[in-house]
């Protein structure tokens, strides 16, 4: 069969209702009695055990996937209330699945497992792209990562978006088949004969001269310039880094990440600051490198948009002729937060560049993983923080 994509959305104030509605447009669409693969995103009042029930009596997905998110991304904005469904049909897009609650110190073992059973289950040659939806793996991300690519080849496409609530941190959740889970990963692997794009941009620049991460604990930063941490923020913003104290994704501290300067890319690499200690130590996504050269980073609203489109071109470039016929988005919550009410027109820019009939379904993420740029960099992948990652199948 030709590939068939569908998208339905909605709000009503009743979660069932909302949850049933979008399984309708989806149906009607599609016009089939059952669906190859579901993908779901949800906001926290939406995730409720009635989801996978009226999805699975009205749509009969042979796959079900997806995570909960601060925010929703459709072609015409961002929400961050409601019940976003895509339903996907198709001879050319194939799909395996597979999750996993038993996140441990060795993530490299869970990446690596994950993987093997997503591939069993998918049970054909020809894979295109690994994509998760996680929680609890922002301090071992890069174990994860290599764990899938040593299933899966080291220059294999691995992308994915860490679940996100309203900044609450209490909300997290994955949907896998008929469960709702906590703490847990599910994967996607998808093969078949469809193309692949994608494009990852922030839109960061770097405030001052560099400094030199002098001691470490783990994903702890004690000392820069063999310095407190946090005095990096208190030579920059003054008084106005006591702001920081008690700090959230939500905070003042969204708008300033670390930045690690990466020689191999040449780009910087963005950690959002998730708690500072008594001692001036900085607590961040995943560890930074002793020695590692970092800046304070600031965007604004032109410089995210600007990013964004980027990124689109980047799909652009690799879809050539190509027509998309489904674009993922997965973008930071705290970014979104700078956007604010111009995430509408980051959105349009996509659309600018990529076409405006293009299906586009997306989330808010607390992580993106992904490579810096496109498929050509697929072999460096990194969980980010502030970024914006583009994913087409055509």
């Amino acid at each position: 069969m030709p590939t068939s994509i569908s998208i339905g959305f909605s709000q009503h104030p009743e979660p069932s209702k909302a949850i049933l509605q979008a399984c309708v447009q989806v149906k009607n669409q599609l016009n089939t009695v059952d669906t190859d693969l579901v993908i779901v995103f949800a906001s926290p009042q939406y995730v409720v055990p009635e989801v996978q029930q009226v999805i699975t009596r009205t749509l009969k997905p042979k796959h079900l996937i997806g995570s909960s998110t601060g925010g929703i991304i459709l072609s015409n904005g961002v929400t961050n209330r409601g019940i976003a469904i895509a339903g996907i049909n198709s001879d050319e897009i194939l799909c395996g699945i597979a999750a996993t609650s038993e996140i441990s110190k060795d993530m490299h073992y869970v990446g690596f497992d994950l993987a093997r059973k997503a591939a069993q289950d998918l049970n054909v040659s020809h894979r295109e792209v690994f994509i998760t939806f996680s929680e609890g793996i922002e301090k071992n991300a890069s174990q994860f990562i290599r764990g899938v690519k040593e299933t899966l080849g080291g220059g294999f496409p691995v992308l994915g978006a860490i679940s996100s609530d309203d900044f609450k941190y209490k909300n997290l959740s994955q949907f896998f088949q008929d469960q709702i889970l906590q703490n847990s990963i599910v994967g996607l692997l998808l093969g078949g004969t469809f193309h692949l794009a994608l494009g990852c941009r922030h839109g960061f620049k770097p405030l001052g001269k560099p400094r030199t991460v002098t001691k470490i604990d783990g994903y702890i930063i004690r000392t820069i310039d063999d310095k407190p941490a946090i005095e990096i923020y208190k030579h920059f913003l003054g008084t106005e880094a006591e702001g920081l104290k008690n700090v959230t994704l939500n905070s003042y501290a969204a708008r300033y990440p670390l930045g690690i300067y990466l020689e191999e890319s040449r780009q910087y690499l963005l950690r959002n600051i998730i708690d500072i200690l008594e001692d001036g130590s900085i607590v961040c996504h995943e560890g930074i490198p002793q020695g590692a050269e970092v800046h304070l980073m600031i965007s604004n609203k032109d410089s995210c948009r600007n990013s964004a489109i980027e990124a689109a071109e980047l799909v652009k470039a690799s879809l050539g002729d190509k027509q998309a016929k489904l674009v993922l988005i997965f973008e930071s919550l705290a970014r979104h937060k700078i956007l604010g009410s111009s995430a509408f027109n980051e959105i349009q820019a996509i659309k600018d560049v990529l076409g405006y009939t293009t299906p586009i379904l997306g989330m808010c993420s607390y992580g993106e993983i992904g490579p810096f740029g496109g498929l050509n960099d697929i072999k460096n992948v990194y969980l980010h923080n502030e970024n914006i990652l583009i994913v087409a199948i055509s």
